[in-house]
């Protein structure tokens, strides 16, 4: 009888599904290690996941500027509050030191009241700088504007009942070191006249008095010897300015007019007027060019202080020359577009000239430029002369 052998078939198979079964029970069974660096692997693709998929953080909102009627309600309150004493020559004691050097008058601390009462009742997320306050804010919540203002531009003139003296306010929005370009609006009121002078950046000038709109007439007049135009005085040192302005004074004085200027902003916004053709502040090029030769005279002049245009004189008048179609730019022809709205050091102070259109602007600046050129020639011999019998 024959022997059966075994079926080698039927083990081969066996064999085959044993080996599959232990392959994937070791797949299976994974090393701790590698297991722990699955699962921190799993874990960051599901949270980079879920990353691409936030929505990205809105951008902060940009503050809107205030609005036109809030700078001339403000303006109102001040001009309401000093007005009396204007009228009646009142408020001349001087009561302190501003922290431009500037003297502080008792019709300044009045004025400073009014734009602190009003601020504080508007409840708003404002910030403002003043010459006699600096930076002040009235709300808990963070400061969305900020406020550049001089509550009385031309005290000198207010305290003596003169009308060169105005309420100039400038605004921007609270930002890293605020500059003359990021002026948003500004507003230029009348304290003894009726006429406020409003611009926003972009969109022109606009005049009203006694709630009627007005029209900026600028002059076109290019005729030196017929110009109208002003200086700025107060703590300019006199044996240099007028030695340099002698010669246009007296080019002009009749048949056009010269006069003195105690308010930037007042001689400024008297170019939309067609009060003046021109107004200069040519003092602070002395001190940028021959520094040593001029600085006693500034601390004379300025009684112990170096004195002359700060930001919040410039701040407002500026925008609303410039919006109006005036020509403005310092003694060197330049801009101020990089002047910071909140130094009020004596590195931060410039020159103006100011002309109702651009040919008269460059004659004038033509004429100063000649013409301090030669007075610091003269200055400088005289330090040589000096020096030289010294010896």
């Amino acid at each position: 009888m024959a022997t059966k052998k075994p079926s080698t078939k039927k083990s081969s198979k066996s064999a085959a599904k044993k080996g599959a079964k232990a392959q994937k029970a070791a797949k299976g069974r994974k090393a701790p290690a590698q297991a722990g660096k699955s699962k921190a692997a799993r874990a960051k693709k599901s949270a980079k996941s879920s990353k691409a998929a936030a929505p990205a953080p809105k951008p902060r909102a940009k503050a809107k500027a205030l609005p036109r009627a809030f700078l001339e309600k403000l303006a109102g309150a001040i001009r309401t509050a000093v007005l009396p004493l204007t009228r009646e020559a009142k408020g001349r004691e001087v009561i302190g030191t501003a922290t431009s050097g500037d003297a502080t008058f008792e019709i300044d601390r009045i004025a400073e009241k009014a734009l602190m009462t009003f601020l504080k009742n508007a409840r708003l997320p404002v910030a403002y700088y003043s010459e006699d306050a600096g930076y002040t804010t009235f709300t808990n919540a963070q400061p969305q504007n900020l406020l550049v203002i001089d509550p009385i531009d031309g005290t000198r003139a207010a305290k003596s009942g003169f009308e060169g003296c105005t309420v100039s306010i400038a605004s921007t929005r609270v930002i890293e070191r605020p500059c003359m370009a990021d002026v948003d609006n500004a507003c230029v009121a009348e304290i003894l006249g009726n006429r406020v002078f409003y611009a926003e950046r972009g969109k022109g000038v606009r005049i009203t008095q006694d709630g009627h709109f007005r029209r900026a007439k600028l002059s076109k007049n290019v005729d030196l010897e017929t110009v109208s135009w002003s200086m700025t005085v107060p703590a300019r040192p006199a044996q240099l300015i007028f030695p340099t302005a002698a010669k246009l004074i007296d080019l002009t004085s009749l048949k056009g007019g010269f006069f003195a200027c105690n308010s930037t902003s007042h001689s400024m916004t008297r170019l939309l007027t067609n009060q003046l053709d021109a107004c200069v502040d040519v003092a602070n090029r002395f001190l940028r060019d021959v520094p040593d030769m001029v600085k006693d005279h500034f601390i004379n002049a300025g009684r112990g202080v170096i004195m002359g245009i700060a930001p919040y004189d410039l701040a407002a008048c500026l925008l609303i020359a410039e919006e109006g179609g005036c020509t403005v730019s310092d003694a060197y022809g330049h801009g101020f577009e990089d002047v910071l709205l909140l130094d009020t050091s004596v590195e931060n102070q410039r020159s103006v000239i100011a002309a109702a259109n651009a040919e008269l602007h460059d004659k004038v600046l033509r004429f100063f430029d000649r013409r301090i050129a030669q007075w610091e020639q003269l200055l400088k011999k005289r330090a040589e002369l000096h020096s030289e019998v010294a010896q």
